[in-house]
C-alpha cells in the first residue's frame, strides 16, 4: 500500500528566496524537489502552506485519516504549543525539519515529532522523506495494517479520500541512502516514540513501574473493570460512555476528559486491547473527546450526549 505524507509549511515560507541576495530557491523550487524525491520512492505527497496556525492545525485534522506521516516546518511557528497538540492528537509520526538550525533547539513543536532535521535548507526537508520511504518511524495504524491484512473493517464510516498533488508517483523506485551533514536531533514522542521502543510521555503523571504486585497485593486496574479479573484494562464503549457522563455530572472537567482520552488513544495505538469490533469507532470517539477543548473542535453537551447515544448503538 502507497505511504502518504502531509507536508506543511509555515508562516512566510510562500516568499521563501524572493528577498533579494538570498542564496536559496522559491517555495515552487523546494516542493518540485520534494515531489520528485516522493516520486522517486513511489509515495503521494500533499503540499499545503499558510501563514495561520488555525489552517494547518484544520489540515492536519482534515487529513488524519488519510496519511501515513507528516513533515512539518512550523517556521515562526515554532512555539505553538496548539501546533504541538494537533500534532500528538493526530497520533502519526511526524518529522520537524527547519531550513536553518536558528530556531531547531527553541522549538516546542520538536516534542510531538519522532525526529528534527535542520541546518541544511531544502535538504533538511528531502531528508524527512527519505527516512519516511525508509522505514524509520512506524505508526500504529501501520502496524495494525501489516497485522491484519485485507479489507479493513470501517464501523459505519466511511474511507476519506486522500487527494495527492498532481503528478503523484504510483511506481515505487530504489531507496536513496541518507545524506551526511544533515542535524538529526531525537526528540520526545507520545505514539511515534512509543513504537520504537523509546520513553513517552506521561502527560504529568510519574512513569509506573510494570513489575508485577507482591504476593497477596492486589493489582490496580486505574478505575477499569473489575479488580484482578480477566480483560479488566479493556477499553470498552461502556467505558468511554462513563467518563463521558462523569464530565456531563461535573465529576470530570473538560480539560480532565481530553487528557484522560488522549491517554487511552495512544495506548489503542500502541496495541491495548479494545472491545472486539468497536476498535475503529472507539479511536474515532477518544480523537474527538481529546480535540474537545480546542476552540475549533469544542463539543457542546448536546453533542456529548449524542455521542454516548452513538456508543450505545
Amino acid at each position: 500500500m502507497t505511504m502518504r505524507l502531509l507536508v506543511l509549511h509555515g508562516p512566510n515560507l510562500n516568499l521563501l528566496g524572493e528577498r533579494e541576495g538570498t542564496a536559496s530557491g522559491r517555495l515552487e523550487d523546494l516542493n518540485s524537489a520534494l515531489r520528485a524525491r516522493a516520486a522517486s520512492h513511489g509515495l503521494e505527497l500533499k503540499i499545503v502552506q499558510s501563514n495561520h496556525e488555525g489552517v494547518l492545525i484544520d489540515t492536519l485534522q482534515a487529513e488524519r485519516r488519510g496519511i501515513d506521516g507528516v513533515v512539518v516546518n512550523p517556521a515562526g511557528l515554532f512555539g505553538s504549543y496548539a501546533l504541538k497538540d494537533a500534532l500528538e492528537a493526530v497520533g502519526v509520526p511526524a518529522v520537524e525539519v527547519h531550513l536553518d538550525g536558528a530556531r531547531a533547539k527553541q522549538s516546542v513543536v520538536k516534542e510531538a515529532c519522532a525526529a528534527q532535521l535542520s541546518g541544511k535548507g531544502f535538504d533538511s526537508y528531502l531528508q524527512a522523506i527519505d527516512r519516511f520511504a525508509r522505514g524509520d518511524f512506524t505508526s500504529g495504524r501501520e502496524r495494525g495494517k501489516a497485522a491484519a491484512p485485507g479489507k479493513a473493517k470501517t464501523i459505519g464510516r466511511k474511507a476519506e479520500a486522500f487527494e495527492p498533488d498532481a503528478g503523484a508517483p504510483v511506481s515505487v523506485k530504489a531507496l536513496v541512502s541518507r545524506g551526511d551533514g544533515v542535524t538529526v536531533t531525537p526528540v520526545k514522542a507520545l505514539a511515534r516514540t512509543a513504537d520504537a521502543g523509546g520513553p513517552v510521555k506521561t502527560l504529568g503523571r510519574k512513569t509506573q513501574a510494570a513489575d508485577k504486585p507482591a504476593k497477596g497485593e492486589k493489582e490496580k486496574t486505574l478505575g477499569r473493570g473489575s479488580k484482578g479479573t480477566p480483560g479488566a484494562d479493556l477499553l470498552t464503549r461502556a467505558l468511554v460512555r462513563q467518563k463521558i457522563a462523569d464530565r456531563l455530572a461535573g465529576k470530570l472537567t473538560p480539560g480532565a476528559l481530553a487528557t484522560w482520552a488522549r491517554a487511552q488513544f495512544l495506548e489503542v495505538q500502541r496495541g491495548a486491547p479494545a472491545e472486539s469490533g468497536y476498535r475503529d469507532m472507539l479511536e474515532d470517539s477518544l480523537q474527538m473527546l481529546t480535540l474537545s477543548t480546542l476552540p475549533a473542535s469544542r463539543l457542546s453537551d448536546e453533542q456529548l450526549v449524542d455521542l454516548m447515544t452513538q456508543l450505545e448503538g
